[in-house]
């Protein structure tokens, strides 16, 4: 028996077909029932996956988080720690050591009164680094930067930084080069599962104030820029460090540097093993 004896097939137009095999269904004796059944039976798989296709979908299907939503932090985070108050060698040294020496330091505080905010002054003549004396394994960290005057202005954040006296050293880099601020990948012999390149023009024109966060659990680096989320990275290795920044041949100001353990994990600093050196990654710019 052909299925096609009770309805007329109309993809363009489901609700007719069924409209029209319903009224023949009421029209037809008894004898004419079951192929009424098929006919409907027909249309409704006919109809069903065309409104599947065309609707909203189920309330309960999980969505994506938007792409400019802020890393969650542990509830028990530790409160923030300024890294900028007091001698700035209280709680930083510096490559080369010169930099950060005499009275025309590349690294310098300014305060231009008791009460003014501290500024962080990096006159960029030396290649290298400043980095904290603590070190951080899983950790939040946020705070500004500025360029005064150089549209090609370069540095950056030093996370997982290792003790080496070099250029560069074992870390993973925060780039906050000004055309592509945000962009994440290991330096020395530190490997990561993925690099970052961040979308173009996430910074602000030269001399404004930039806002730069990073989330450091677990191996995972999480970087956001002007309240946008830039990307991140995953299984960082070394997953532990001091905290650098870059002097790479521009004058770069910062401030409000603030950071906080996001775990009761005493702090680490990994020597990197055989295995890192194996697999090294590509040297920071």
């Amino acid at each position: 028996m052909s299925l096609s004896a009770g309805f007329t097939a109309n993809p363009g137009g489901s609700q007719r077909s069924y409209s029209a095999a319903g009224s023949r269904c009421a029209a037809n004796s008894a004898v004419a029932a079951p192929r009424c059944f098929l006919g409907l039976l027909f249309t409704l798989l006919l109809v069903l996956p065309q409104a599947a296709a065309s609707g909203q979908p189920p309330a309960d299907t999980p969505t994506a988080p938007p792409a400019d939503a802020r890393q969650p932090v542990p509830a028990d985070a530790e409160p923030y720690k300024e890294l900028l108050t007091g001698e700035l060698k209280q709680g930083w040294k510096a490559y080369p050591a010169e930099s950060l020496e005499g009275a025309e330091a590349d690294w310098s505080v300014l305060k231009e009164s008791a009460d003014a905010e501290p500024i962080l002054i990096c006159r960029g003549r030396m290649k290298g680094f400043l980095w904290t004396l603590d070190t951080w394994q899983d950790f939040e960290l946020t705070g500004e930067w500025k360029y005064p005057q150089d549209n090609d202005g370069n540095s950056g954040i030093l996370v997982h930084t290792q003790r080496e006296d070099r250029i560069w050293p074992t870390a993973v880099q925060i780039q906050l080069h000004q055309p592509k601020a945000g962009s994440i990948f290991p330096g020395g012999d530190a490997v990561t599962d993925n690099m970052l390149e961040a979308a173009s023009g996430l910074a602000r024109p030269i001399n404004s104030w930039n806002e730069c966060r990073v989330v450091c659990l677990g191996g995972r680096i999480t970087v956001e820029i002007n309240g946008k989320r830039a990307g991140e990275v995953t299984g960082a290795r070394p997953a532990g460090g001091h905290v650098a920044l870059q002097s790479e041949g521009s004058e770069v100001h910062f401030r409000r540097l603030r950071i906080r353990r996001l775990s009761a994990k005493e702090p680490a600093a990994p020597i990197p093993d055989e295995s890192l050196k194996q697999n090294a990654g590509t040297p920071s710019q």
